[in-house]
């Protein structure tokens, strides 16, 4: 093939089909120092006569196989990609603290008023908690935690505007609905339907002969409280008295209600505080979790959140609720609660029982120290600040 032809074929990508064309083994250059020596191309040994094989045809040597082709370094090379190191800051670390727990009513005092005065301050303290410096807004409730109410009027008949009447109803009423739908739904937590009621309302606003006409709900005491607390509303006055008719639903929220006040007792069980104490350290990573999630948007928060159980006279765990404090977060509130409710304990001796715990929260950046004694109004007047 000529050179025109060849130069051709290199340009029409026809060079792969072109056989390699080696020089003589003669013309080929010795290899560099670092490759080892190609055996076939080293000088023959002379060898004295007294040693000489007989003498026959030398075997040709075999061909040399092509050299390995080096591939070329590229001009520009591709960066390395990026690697993230792990940093050496792991974030808050929390520190959750479980106070002895108690019987409802049983909880020991201090043997003197000086220890008395130094425990309710802190106490005081840590119920009023922190948030420290936040990096986002506190996150609400998840779901709808409270009882769903809806107050619809039917008809009117008289003088009184019934926008007027819906409007102070929905506003007015609702909070006696929640708080009588709670005498039943502390024992049916699916407690749920609409009550027909009638109501007149004199031409002063004053509510008067509210009266139960139907109503879906399984608890008849529920719905007879929720009519009986119309008589306290309100009404704007009119010319003349009127007649109203409404429809009350109510049902239950995403959070189970507590009892009634009168009916939170301790009961008469009795349970090993190392028993109670046992169960609770249980949930205590589970409760742990909750707090940790606080520290995207509040790595400062700290506070105390006082629990009160209920176990039955067979053992099971049928209430866990906040009792007495209030945790400046919400949501990691409701998150501990729900963790709660999943612990077990032992059935308790001779009936139920309710029992209170303590729980403080605090991390390595959160400020929680407590403020120093005030000094008594005694002293000031003496002098002695």
């Amino acid at each position: 093939m000529r050179f025109a032809e060849l130069a051709i074929c290199l340009v029409t990508a026809c060079a792969p089909a072109i056989a390699p064309m080696l020089p003589p083994a003669s013309d080929i250059p010795a290899p560099p120092a670092l490759w080892p020596p190609d055996p076939r191309l080293a000088p023959p040994l002379e060898v004295p006569p007294e040693f000489a094989a007989p003498s026959a045809a030398p075997a040709p040597l075999a061909p040399l196989a092509p050299l390995p082709t080096i591939p070329t370094v590229p001009t520009e090379i591709a960066p390395l990609p990026a690697v993230a190191f792990p940093t050496t800051d792991s974030g808050p670390i929390p520190l959750v603290t479980l106070e002895e727990p108690y019987k409802l009513g049983e909880r020991a005092e201090p043997r003197s008023s000086q220890a008395y005065r130094e425990e309710i301050r802190e106490l005081r303290h840590w119920g009023a908690g922190g948030t420290g410096d936040l990096l986002a807004p506190l996150p609400g409730l998840e779901g709808h935690p409270d009882p769903r109410v809806v107050i619809n009027l039917e008809r009117i008949k008289g003088a009184h505007d019934g926008r007027d009447v819906l409007r102070l109803a929905r506003r007015n009423h609702w909070i006696q609905v929640v708080r009588c739908y709670r005498l039943g739904a502390y024992k049916d937590a699916e407690l749920r339907g609409a009550t027909k009621a009638v109501l007149g309302i004199t031409a002063a606003g004053e509510v008067v002969r509210p009266k139960l006409l139907d109503t879906a709900l399984a608890d008849r005491a529920v719905a007879d409280c929720i009519v009986n607390k119309l008589r306290v509303l309100k009404m704007p006055p009119a010319r003349a008295a009127s007649t109203a008719w409404l429809e009350l639903r109510v049902g239950p929220g995403d959070e189970p209600l507590p009892p009634p006040e009168e009916l939170i007792v301790p009961g008469d069980g009795m349970l090993a505080v190392a028993a109670l104490r046992e169960g609770l350290r249980a949930g205590l990573p589970r409760i742990e979790a909750c707090y940790r999630t606080a520290f995207a948007y509040a790595p400062s928060l700290w506070g105390r959140m006082l629990l009160r159980f209920h176990l039955t006279d067979r053992g099971k765990l049928d209430e866990v609720f906040e009792a007495g404090t209030q945790f400046p977060d919400p949501r990691v509130s409701q998150c501990v609660v729900h963790e709660a409710r999943k612990l077990k304990f032992p059935k308790p001796a001779f009936g139920d029982i309710r029992f209170v715990v303590g729980l403080r929260f605090q991390s390595d950046r959160s400020k929680h120290e407590l403020p120093p004694a005030p000094i008594p109004a005694t002293q000031k007047r003496n002098g002695q600040e």
